[in-house]
């Protein structure tokens, strides 16, 4: 599974990955999420993260990291523009 595959599961999925990243547990979790991320090997038979869990959800918060880094420069560069636009309506 690649990061790509973080979009494959569902919210609540997700949720018990981003809870076990976090060193909490699966306890009193619904039992068919936690089949589906056992089935997926994301989880293992101690229901603690797995090695393709954890690359899945890094890549996954990695992504997010970059997308977030990406609109920030936009956004920088926007306001950039604004900025220098601004000034020469008030220089002229």
């Amino acid at each position: 599974m690649s990061a790509t595959h973080w979009d494959e599961l569902t919210r609540q999925e997700q949720r018990l990955l981003i809870r076990l990243f976090g060193g909490g547990s699966l306890r009193n979790q619904n039992a068919a999420d936690i089949e589906g991320l056992r089935q997926r090997g994301l989880v293992d038979n101690e229901l603690n993260l797995s090695m393709p869990g954890l690359l899945v959800f890094t890549f996954a918060m990695r992504e997010q990291q970059a997308d977030a880094i990406r609109r920030l420069g936009t956004a920088a560069e926007a306001e950039r523009l604004l900025t220098t636009s601004l000034l020469h309506e008030f220089a002229a």
